[in-house]
């Protein structure tokens, strides 16, 4: 009996260890869950696969990422809440949607702020001025950012013909992607009208705007130009995107999940900035080719939109106080 009872015992013993062993393993592996707005083959979605494969790659699998595409979960107007409220771990938003709390979070659509991507490059420096007031702003809603998505510039939209003017504004109701876009479009004398990204074709083709406004390779990605056959290639503003986590949950990971998840967040960063400026200019060459017609603005016109436009960036400082001011300075120090 003895040798029968030691056998038992060494066998519960084994089945035990064999238990704690899996639930720790259970433990050590952690799911983050991400809401985004568009397709995985969207260049914005595809890039948060670009953060999942790193994550799950850096962490030898301890970490995952589920993705919820093309707005199944949460709209981008939603995102911020859901985000902050912990309904979902992190998702990608347009950083336009602060704007609504923190006005200083629309500084992207301050019209003229950003001409080049350099200046764009310059501010997403995670050790300047400009990217530390920014994001330490962001995260004093409850989400913290993780990492920005360059989308490239935003340009006007229009059917028939080109928005060559200011003053062919007058009148007309334009699609606005938050308070600063509209604040754009206030002045240059038409009446901005907000509009998702993905309510965008609908809106055009029933005409409840006039003009659009939208990112290059968005007017492609969306077929917008079957709706707007005219871009007019402002470079107003940008549309630039990021990738939020809940504040509790970052706090609550472990030093070294911290540092995978910030690895491959920098990893997915510097993925799609690479691409950005090539995938605009190929999405503007498609364009012009057969499929729309665009219209690059003399310098002289430019420098008559940039004037007219002027009056929104006081707006902006206006509304935002001593953080859009400080924003507003960091980024044209860049110039």
């Amino acid at each position: 009996m003895k040798p029968q009872k030691s056998t038992l015992l060494t066998g519960l013993l084994l089945a035990s260890t064999a238990l704690i062993a899996t639930a720790g393993t259970a433990m050590a592996e952690r799911t983050l869950r991400a809401t985004v707005q568009v397709a995985t083959n969207h260049p914005i979605g595809a890039n948060v696969v670009t953060f999942k494969d790193a994550l799950e790659e850096i962490s030898g699998g301890e970490m995952n990422v589920e993705i919820y595409d093309s707005a199944q979960l949460y709209k981008g107007s939603q995102v911020p809440k859901a985000v902050a409220s912990g309904a979902i771990d992190m998702g990608v938003v347009l950083a336009d949607e602060y704007s609504g709390t923190i006005p200083a979070a629309g500084i992207f659509s301050v019209p003229f702020l950003f001409p080049t991507y350099e200046v764009l490059a310059k501010a997403a420096d995670p050790e300047g001025e400009f990217r530390q007031t920014f994001d330490a702003m962001i995260g004093e809603t409850g989400t913290k950012v993780l990492w920005w998505q360059d989308y490239g510039p935003v340009q006007l939209l229009s059917k028939d013909e080109p928005l060559t003017e200011p003053s062919q504004m007058n009148g007309l109701l334009v699609r606005a992607m938050g308070k600063p876009s509209g604040d754009f479009i206030d002045a240059v004398g038409g009446t901005p009208v907000v509009i998702g990204g993905s309510e965008q074709f609908m809106a055009y083709q029933r005409g409840t705007v006039d003009v659009g406004m939208s990112g290059t390779t968005a007017v492609q990605s969306r077929s917008l130009y079957e709706v707007m056959d005219n871009v007019t290639m402002t470079n107003h503003s940008l549309a630039e995107f990021i990738v939020v986590i809940n504040n509790d949950l970052f706090e609550g990971l472990s030093d070294q999940e911290k540092e995978w998840v910030t690895e491959a967040a920098m990893t997915a960063e510097q993925d799609l900035r690479k691409k950005t400026e090539g995938n605009n200019v190929a999405s503007q060459e498609w364009l012009a080719d057969g499929n729309a017609t665009v219209t690059e603005l003399t310098p002289e016109q430019l420098t008559a939109w940039q004037e007219a436009a002027a009056p929104a960036v006081d707006v902006f400082i206006q509304d935002g106080g001593e953080t859009a001011q400080n924003l507003v300075d960091a980024v044209q120090a860049l110039h």
